[in-house]
C-alpha cells in the first residue's frame, strides 16, 4: 500500500477542508485545532490554508505526545 502521506507527493498547502480529508477528521476539528494553536495555517485573501510543512508537524507533534 502506498504512503498516503508521503511527503513528496503531497500538494504544498491544504484547504480546511483537504486537511480534515488527509486527517479523517472533521472540519470544524481542524479549525479547533488551529484555533488552539495546535496547527498552523495562513490566510491567503479570504481562504485559510495549511501548508504541508505544519500538517506534517502537527501529525508528528500527536505521535510524540502519545
Amino acid at each position: 500500500m502506498a504512503n498516503v502521506m508521503d511527503p513528496t507527493t503531497m500538494p504544498l498547502v491544504y484547504t480546511i477542508a483537504e486537511a480534515a480529508q488527509e486527517l479523517r477528521i472533521g472540519n470544524s476539528t481542524v479549525r479547533e485545532r488551529i484555533r488552539m494553536g495546535h496547527l498552523r495555517s495562513f490566510k491567503d485573501g479570504s481562504r485559510r490554508l495549511i501548508a504541508r510543512d505544519d500538517l506534517l508537524d502537527y501529525i508528528e507533534a500527536l505521535r510524540e505526545a502519545s
